[in-house]
């Protein structure tokens, strides 16, 4: 267990967190982190990293989408509502 001082930031309070601790749990400076109260503590997590569609497939049509994974898993024949004309 680490003691750390709460510090001020602007308006904000803030905490120092030391290097070797840090480390531990791969945070650098930058580094986004989510904040969550559990009862009387707080947990800090390393953020999970939130991507919207668009940025996800940015880059390529829906066409080059399609072309590249084409054949990549069989899922069977179509049936009934499934068959899809070509």
């Amino acid at each position: 267990m680490a003691i750390a001082t709460i510090g001020r930031w602007g308006n904000s309070l803030a905490l120092r967190i030391p290097g070797d601790l840090a480390a531990t749990v791969r945070l650098a400076e930058g580094c986004a982190v989510d904040i969550e109260r559990h009862g009387a503590a707080l947990v800090i997590t390393p953020a999970t990293p939130r991507f919207s569609a668009a940025e996800l497939f940015a880059g390529k049509s829906a066409a080059a989408w399609r072309a590249e994974y084409a054949g990549a898993y069989d899922w069977g024949d179509d049936i009934g509502r499934e068959i899809v004309a070509e």
